[in-house]
């Protein structure tokens, strides 16, 4: 979408849709952000070290009527020249116990409803792991301090692993490594408990087997995964643990190295690892003091590694520093991430030794938002 049609959205929508809605009796809400990031990052030339820029645009529609709820969310991205659909699903609550939620929709994996808290999210987002979502259906089931989660997912949210230009990180088609997600089966299972005064632990498990389609044999191989995952929370700290193992038996051409496969997200296909293990630990802390117009602010350090099971390959990590606060309808990060031999933090993949940039990098990023 052109600069100039994103515009007239941000200054038209906001003020024209909620009018309609509240005239007409629809029951629906709008929302959306407008971001702006600055960021300086050391392996760069001098020139482009450092930059302002328009980052993305994002529309939310949600509502409810009778037993049913809905919500969508499409973003603009202008730093990278792209749109794409986040989620879009429809949900159908039976009673207090069970509800369905089908269309494209949250992957049920791990921490939720994030195993990160910065802007940047953990290495687990970029190897499909984090707010992944995918053209599918969940049933949920909550009782006590019991959830249980059970989904199928046809595809991945396009059903087009060739296209790149999306939010979450799938098994891509590079000309090269040519799979595709075909079918996938998640189940988890979450207990929340107060064991100590003014505390709250979740504790899961987490469960993914899905076929992975190569296109150039036309045979399916297959992947599985599965994950620890536990939150603490006692004011004003939060830790955060998450372990998964991951494993994708590729039915690859003859010949073709089977230790790697293509995913992409934002325009850009990378290679990560085949097999590995993930750590993700996070500690949190809220500062105490009340301000007159900001919301608390939020400190965090967060590792995330990524351990591939080749013994020639080369571990991926990522380890980001920030606080978070809002200020009305603005909301701020400030993260410095560093990171090595990773993806989106200079590296040139995941969990692989593909020789370019395999030294710690590091990366500014400031990030202003405005949220209605």
């Amino acid at each position: 979408m052109k600069k100039t049609t994103c515009t007239l959205l941000t200054l038209a929508l906001p003020t024209m849709l909620p009018v309609q809605a509240q005239e007409e009796g629809l029951p629906f809400e709008l929302g959306g952000h407008v971001r702006v990031n600055y960021s300086h990052i050391d392996w760069a030339e001098d020139e482009l070290r450092d930059g302002l820029e328009f980052e993305s645009f994002r529309l939310n529609v949600s509502g409810d009527y009778d037993s049913f709820s809905y919500k969508a969310e499409y973003r603009w991205y202008e730093n990278t020249d792209f749109n794409t659909v986040r989620y879009a699903d429809l949900t159908y609550t039976f009673d207090e116990y069970w509800k369905a939620t089908a269309g494209i929709t949250k992957v049920p994996f791990g921490l939720q409803p994030f195993a990160s808290n910065s802007f940047w999210f953990s290495a687990n987002y970029y190897i499909g792991f984090e707010d992944d979502y995918d053209a599918g259906a969940v049933v949920e089931y909550t009782r006590g301090d019991w959830t249980v989660q059970g989904g199928y997912f046809l595809n991945d949210e396009y059903n087009d692993a060739g296209r790149f230009g999306r939010y979450s990180f799938d098994v891509a088609d590079n000309g090269e490594f040519r799979n595709k997600e075909d079918g996938q089966y998640n189940l988890r299972v979450n207990y929340t408990g107060n064991f100590t005064t003014r505390s709250t632990t979740d504790i899961g498990v987490s469960f993914q087997q899905g076929d992975i389609l190569n296109l150039d044999t036309l045979d399916s191989g297959d992947m599985t995964a599965y994950a620890l995952h536990l939150r603490h929370i006692q004011d004003p700290f939060q830790v955060d643990f998450q372990f998964t193992d991951f494993d994708y038996d590729l039915a690859a051409p003859e010949g073709q190295p089977t230790d790697r496969l293509a995913l992409s997200s934002f325009e850009f296909p990378f290679l990560a690892t085949s097999a590995g293990k993930s750590y993700v630990a996070n500690l949190v802390y809220t500062l105490p003091m009340k301000f007159k117009s900001l919301t608390p602010v939020k400190c965090y350090t967060e590792y995330s590694r990524v351990e591939p099971d080749d013994d020639a390959a080369l571990a991926s990590s990522q380890w980001v520093n920030g606080c978070s606060f809002g200020w009305s309808k603005l909301y701020v990060y400030i993260d410095s991430i560093q990171g090595k031999n990773m993806w989106f933090s200079g590296g040139p993949g995941v969990g692989l030794d593909l020789g370019s940039r395999q030294h710690t990098t590091h990366r500014l990023n400031i990030s202003l938002g405005i949220y209605f």
